[in-house]
């Protein structure tokens, strides 16, 4: 199994839409914290079952709620770049991708 970790921009992420669905019913923040727990178990077996989105970019669809997981695999670990909305600005975490490798890779 590989580490999983999150971007501290990402970590922000989850904790508000886990606190702000909370708020809108009882539950619902708890239920998509195991969503992502869920998917956290599943990259963290299987890394490369993801879609590639950009090069070394992937992106896990959530089971049950409109988020995707966006992450990059690096040699120690998987590294979370994003709690994604599908509603919401695309591609706005490409900034989380290291200077070096956006320039190395062309995408940024």
């Amino acid at each position: 199994m590989t580490l999983v970790e999150y971007h501290e921009a990402a970590e922000e992420e989850l904790l508000h839409e886990i606190g702000y669905l909370e708020l809108r019913a009882t539950g619902l923040g708890r239920r998509l914290f195991g969503d992502v727990r869920r998917a956290e178990n599943l990259i963290s077996r299987f890394p490369e079952l993801a879609v590639e989105i950009l090069p070394g970019i992937r992106k896990h669809v959530l089971r049950k709620f409109r988020y995707s997981l966006i992450y990059t695999m690096e040699q120690d670990r998987v590294l979370i770049l994003a709690l994604a909305h599908h509603s919401r600005r695309p591609a706005y975490w490409i900034g989380r991708v290291s200077q070096t490798r956006r320039e190395n890779e062309g995408f940024g």
